[in-house]
């Protein structure tokens, strides 16, 4: 086992650890995962880049934009939001065409 491993082998130690809630209950890990990863700047879900200044990549904040669309039974839509805004820059994929 290299030098480089054996580092790493053992609790991480770092602002999170150890972390109390509001009411003075331990964190979960998968609660300070989380915390961890929004340091980072990555996606909750997926560990890509995150949207600036939000929790998820541009996949999974559409993906929950739609989820609570659809919980909140919300009609409308808001062009003007940053899911939208972000979409919309991004060049469309081409699709493939099937061959016989």
């Amino acid at each position: 086992m290299s030098d480089q491993l054996k580092k790493r082998v053992g609790k991480i130690k770092d602002k999170f650890t150890g972390m109390k809630k509001g009411d003075g209950t331990p964190m979960s890990r998968q609660q300070i995962h989380m915390l961890r990863k929004r340091a980072r700047g990555i996606c909750w879900i997926c560990s890509e880049p995150a949207i600036p200044d939000g929790y998820f990549c541009l996949r999974h904040q559409i993906a929950a934009r739609e989820r609570m669309r659809k919980k909140l039974g919300c009609k409308k839509r808001y062009k003007g939001s940053e899911s939208y805004v972000l979409k919309a820059q991004q060049k469309p994929t081409k699709k493939k065409k099937k061959t016989r």
